[in-house]
């Protein structure tokens, strides 16, 4: 096991990383081989592109179906089913059944400007299994999850049946924290697999551009990380003149800097779903297999539906913790205000209620400095070194609510009270009259566990145009000093709603 400590200087280091390959994802121009894309011209349904192995759907080469009519290759009933479904503004992907090569194909169709795309199954990876059987055995998926009672008990839950339902060897569910780090928060695997539960894992493993596809792809299917990617043909989109957009394409191929990273974890096959909590991408399903193993799009469809299940379940469990955190807060609030009306003293009445003040709050400690006086409630620096961090904090024009997590950082005397306040949420009052409301938080030393040395996402050669993913995922700790937990998004809320209400007070006193 390798450490690291972050000590002097303190706070978190960004591992986040724009950085995803040296080809945009959306211009690959290649496919994976387990599927075949047609783009079809909008109007009159004639082929414009294709992937190199159309020959095994449509009985012919892709040369020779480019200018041919789609129209001509179904039945009279898909067309016209085809034509309904690509009427109006068509939003995502719509499945079809289309009758290529003597036989009844699954495809997805998904419509971009004046064409769209159609990717068709190919025979060996078509569904098994009546609709009956694997609606039985998702509904009891379902029912599973959403009777669960806390967000861990549905992460748990969900690997749990994923695993059963799809075969994968292992299934995690990966949590993103605010920095885009990713947690394994629950996990099924076979035995004889390596286990990361509880690690963190870099941004990096899952960078920004990854990351905004999630936003609009529900999943990722990589069946074999050794296939041997399909070009497209012609090479432009004859009707821009430049590659085809493949965002959207769930056979649009992986960059190998991916492959090569799953390798390194001794996987064959990946399927990444993705969660969304209240729009928002809260994480990943991350399914992994030790050998190659393909998926048909029925059951592509049911990790789909099962992310929509999760994803609403965990935005159900988290708004439901967030209001009653909320509404006690509001009921600390409202019981502090009475206490200073009733006493007629702000800081006689914040006195009596300093728990309640601290705890609504998430503080160790708070300061006051009102009519050029000090009032300290808690644990915190002393007046001295308020009185100096209320200069700093005019001489930086905070003159509005400012929030440090690693105070020390940007203000060297911190480091002399960092048990008190490595945490500093400022809420002016009369900034220009040095008036501050300052709470405090205490240091809180964190060791995570890393799944690997996340500094070494990627890993250049000597001429800096090939590079390589790391290929060590054993424990990695590293400690955290002279920082503080942050304050949430409702903690910061109700902060502000108490600095209303003690300007509120203090006009109404003079």
């Amino acid at each position: 096991m390798d450490r690291r400590d972050v000590g002097v200087g303190g706070g978190r280091i960004n591992y986040d990383a724009e950085f995803c390959g040296k080809v945009p994802l959306h211009q690959t121009n290649l496919v994976q081989p387990h599927g075949v894309l047609l783009v079809v011209k909008g109007d009159d349904l004639t082929i414009l592109q294709g992937s190199e192995n159309a020959a095994e759907v449509l009985g012919t080469g892709i040369e020779k179906a480019v200018g041919q009519s789609l129209a001509g290759m179904i039945t009279a009933a898909e067309l016209q089913s085809l034509r309904l479904r690509l009427q109006g503004d068509l939003q995502g992907k719509i499945p079809v059944t289309l009758t290529l090569g003597g036989k009844g194909r699954m495809a997805l169709v998904h419509k971009q400007g004046d064409y769209f795309i159609t990717e068709v199954e190919k025979d060996e990876y078509a569904a098994a299994g009546s609709f009956v059987e694997v609606y039985q055995e998702l509904k009891f998926a379902i029912t599973t999850i959403e009777s669960a009672a806390t967000v861990d008990e549905a992460c748990n839950r969900a690997a749990l049946e994923i695993r059963r339902l799809s075969g994968f060897d292992k299934v995690m569910i990966y949590r993103f924290d605010k920095d885009w780090n990713g947690e394994v928060v629950a996990e099924e695997m076979e035995e004889g697999m390596d286990s990361y539960l509880g690690l963190k894992f870099p941004a990096s493993d899952v960078p920004k551009p990854a990351r905004d596809l999630y936003q609009r792809t529900p999943y990722r299917l990589i069946p074999d990380v050794g296939y041997e990617p399909i070009k497209l043909y012609p090479v432009l989109n004859p009707l821009t003149g430049a590659f085809t957009d493949l965002t959207d394409s769930n056979l649009r191929s992986v960059v190998p800097v991916h492959l090569e990273y799953l390798r390194n974890m001794n996987v064959s096959a990946s399927m990444s779903t993705r969660i969304l909590c209240d729009g928002t991408l809260w994480g990943l399903i991350a399914c992994h297999h030790r050998q190659a193993r393909y998926l048909s799009y029925q059951m592509c469809s049911v990790f789909e539906l099962l992310s929509q299940v999760i994803s609403s379940k965990i935005s159900a469990l988290t708004g439901a913790g967030t209001h009653d955190h909320k509404t006690r807060m509001q009921q600390q609030l409202t019981r502090i205000m009475e206490s200073v009306y009733r006493s007629g003293s702000l800081m006689t009445g914040l006195n009596a209620q300093e728990t309640s003040l601290l705890d609504m709050l998430g503080a160790g400690g708070m300061a006051f400095t009102l009519d050029r006086q000090v009032e300290l409630l808690g644990r915190t620096p002393e007046a001295p070194a308020v009185r100096d961090l209320v200069y700093w904090l005019q001489t930086h024009g905070v003159n509005k609510t400012h929030q440090e997590t690693s105070l020390s950082t940007v203000y060297e005397e911190a480091g002399n009270y960092v048990e008190e306040g490595s945490g500093l949420l400022a809420l002016p009052v009369q900034p220009e009259k040095g008036e501050y409301i300052l709470v405090f938080r205490p240091e809180v030393i964190q060791t995570t566990n890393w799944g690997g040395d996340p500094s070494e996402a990627v890993q250049f050669e000597a001429d800096r145009r090939n590079y390589h993913p790391r290929n060590s995922f054993r424990l990695w700790q590293e400690t955290v000093r002279k920082t503080a937990l942050p304050w949430s998004r409702a903690e910061r809320e109700m902060a502000e709603s108490f600095r209303a209400l003690v300007i509120e007070y203090t006009l109404n006193k003079m």
